[in-house]
């Protein structure tokens, strides 16, 4: 009867800045990422956590600001960006949030200012803008709203004054690859 064991190489690594300070530590098994690893601004404050299984990122990512904010939360399966993501402000507040499939933005995804109130509002196919999409200023008040195909705008776009009457619209239309407002 014979018998195989493998054993993995597991060490913990460790980086410096020049200065001394540490700037990145996980887990390395068989020279490569493994489970949570930190990542540092040279102030020593905590710049992301990521966690990765032989090599590529999975799971939950936190990324901060220098000041220990939390910035981002994505979701990573096998290196890929998948799943829900949310982006914020310095001030706490939600940026933007929506999915990603196969790396790119799909579905709908939302827009904020940095007071929280709704920015733009759209969705997304393949990682390019689709269907239609409404913009707000700070007032809650539609400014612009049309629709998109395969990242081009396509149809009838309508522009609204800051009080929100209609200032203008006017047509894009595809005219071999060309676009065009009419």
């Amino acid at each position: 009867m014979l018998l195989s064991f493998e054993t993995k190489a597991q060490e913990i690594d460790k980086k410096y800045y020049s200065d001394g300070i540490l700037k990145s530590e996980g887990v390395m098994i068989n020279g490569t990422k493994s489970g949570q690893w930190n990542y540092y601004y040279p102030s020593g404050e905590l710049n992301s956590e990521e966690n990765y299984v032989e090599g590529q990122l999975e799971g939950l990512v936190n990324y901060y600001d220098d000041q220990g904010n939390l910035l981002a939360r994505e979701q990573w399966v096998s290196g890929i960006q998948e799943d829900s993501s949310v982006y914020y402000y310095a001030n706490g507040r939600v940026e933007k949030k929506g999915i990603f499939r196969d790396g790119l933005y799909e579905g709908d995804w939302f827009f904020y200012y940095r007071s929280g109130i709704l920015k733009r509002l759209g969705h997304y196919s393949n990682g390019l803008p689709e269907g239609n999409w409404k913009f707000y200023n700070e007032q809650k008040v539609l400014i612009q709203e049309g629709d998109f195909e395969n990242g081009q705008e396509q149809g009838e776009w309508r522009f609204y004054k800051q009080a929100g009457d209609l200032e203008f619209y006017g047509v894009f239309k595809k005219w071999q690859e060309n676009w065009s407002l009419v």
